[in-house]
């Protein structure tokens, strides 16, 4: 979650909170997948569809949109699930009012805010993983983690929503 202050003094920090991320009221999309490559990616494609249909005309946008949320599903995909295709991905694109945001929810462990390094430090940067978070903190207006870890918010304010645009 990237708070006031640390957006201020350009610092980097992860909030995991403990309880459960409530349920948004109005749903647009929601799909649950099998922790498999081929799935993530048609997931992926169908969410993006549906917000650059009812939320996003503006292709860059999108494509910050898309990076943002193809981090969170690799981190559910990879760290979360460890791979194993028994479990479970889950995937909601909701609306509320003057925002718009992404659920992503997976079966593992969830993890503490001390497994994550600042990937803009010295060791951040020689660390083989460790930037997505960093990518969905720049890319979307709220970053926050509910249920220990197991489940990503990633919000966005709405925005005028005008003719088709492209890069």
């Amino acid at each position: 979650m990237r708070c006031e202050h640390c957006a201020r003094k350009g610092t980097f920090s992860v909030s995991i909170e403990r309880s459960e991320c409530g349920r948004p009221a109005n749903v647009i999309f929601a799909r649950e997948i099998a922790t498999t490559y081929e799935e993530k990616g048609l997931l992926l494609d169908d969410a993006i569809a549906c917000i650059g249909r009812d939320l996003v005309r503006d292709e860059r946008e999108l494509l910050r949109i898309r990076v943002s949320i193809d981090e969170g599903l690799q981190n559910a995909f990879s760290h979360g699930n460890k791979e194993d295709p028994a479990k479970r991905i889950r995937l909601e694109v909701f609306e509320s009012g003057s925002e718009w945001g992404v659920i992503i929810a997976d079966q593992g462990a969830g993890f503490t805010s001390d497994a994550v390094r600042d990937p803009r430090t010295p060791e951040g940067r020689a660390r083989e993983h460790g930037r997505g978070l960093m990518i969905m903190w720049k890319f979307m207006d709220d970053v926050s983690y509910f249920d220990g870890g197991k489940t990503l918010r990633l919000l966005r304010r709405k925005q005028e929503r005008g003719s088709l645009t492209t890069a």
